[in-house]
């Protein structure tokens, strides 16, 4: 049995380094669904991925990555005929980051119906996927099949929407596919800039109360050094952050998530049941995985450690 399956793309960041001689980029295994399987699973949770990679250098390398970090792959594809996603981050002074991609037919865009194992969906307690699923088809039509068959099975299921403004044509169009998923969610993260594309709201409360009325059980927007913000039946409230040294950005979202599913699981209760206490203290732990994550370059090689976490609280 599993704890979190996620879908989505995992692939190569080339994260800048700059040298006395100009730039150089490092390797880095990312993708935000992958970076968020690996923070639960180093809390303790059981995970699998599904996916695909190029069957070149950088897809063997990201399976074994994988592997390492003990996120199942047996879902997981090697193909062939495509090739492995790339992402080359770009960092501004502050460490704030963003990405130019090379995605364009690339292998994480191509996951057919057909190539997905549906009986890891059948062995896990929560199903996750990101908006990044939505850019291209096949895997838009896969992933909402694979949606459609979670909620069948009663599976939690909860969303990162992403907000990749190079991977879309426009904003609207990138609006359309980031509510694409909305109608199936329990959980959702989202940052200020994504709660305002996806409802019109500039504060945070109006925005997550709008995303609350779509049916979402629990709401949970980043706020960067300001720590967090929750949105629940039981309460909402902002939880400060910890302060840290920012080196890069990637993947903070991502083991902010991570930490908190992995807590509310661990719970074993409905999501609604939540106590204001309860998810003060799920956050608060969360702010402190990410704090720590933006102190390294890249997202799965700066995912923390529990010890790590409790240290920083």
């Amino acid at each position: 049995m599993f704890d979190i399956v996620a879908v989505g793309e995992l692939l190569i960041d080339f994260t800048p380094i700059k040298n006395e001689f100009g730039t150089l980029f490092k390797q880095n295994p990312g993708g935000a669904p992958c970076n968020m399987l690996t923070m639960a699973q180093k809390l303790g949770s059981k995970t699998a991925f599904i996916g695909k990679v190029g069957k070149d250098q950088f897809g063997i390398s990201l399976g074994n990555v994988l592997k390492m970090q003990n996120v199942d792959i047996s879902g997981l594809i090697f193909d062939e005929e495509y090739n492995t996603t790339l992402a080359f981050v770009h960092l501004d002074e502050g460490g704030d980051r963003s990405f130019s991609f090379y995605r364009h037919g690339c292998a994480d865009v191509m996951l057919e119906k057909r190539e997905v194992n549906y009986t890891l969906l059948d062995k896990t307690k929560a199903f996750h996927f990101g908006s990044l699923s939505f850019t291209n088809e096949p895997i838009r039509a896969t992933v909402l099949d694979m949606l459609e068959y979670a909620k069948e099975k009663g599976k939690l299921i909860t969303y990162d929407p992403n907000y990749r403004p190079a991977l879309w044509s426009s904003e609207a169009v990138a609006l359309d596919g980031m509510r694409a998923g909305l109608k199936y969610v329990d959980i959702i993260k989202v940052s200020q800039e994504e709660a305002l594309l996806l409802t019109g709201e500039n504060d945070i409360y109006k925005s997550a109360e709008r995303l609350y009325e779509e049916g979402i059980q629990l709401v949970c927007v980043t706020l960067g050094e300001g720590g967090s913000f929750y949105y629940h039946n039981s309460g909402q409230g902002v939880i400060k952050g910890y302060k840290s040294k920012v080196v890069d950005t990637t993947g903070a979202g991502d083991c902010f998530f991570g930490a908190t599913i992995h807590q509310i699981l661990q719970k074993n209760c409905n999501v609604n049941e939540l106590t204001v206490k309860e998810l003060s203290e799920i956050f608060s732990f969360s702010n402190a995985a990410a704090s720590l994550c933006i102190e390294n370059l890249g997202g799965i090689p700066s995912i923390p450690s529990k010890e790590d976490i409790l240290k920083r609280m």
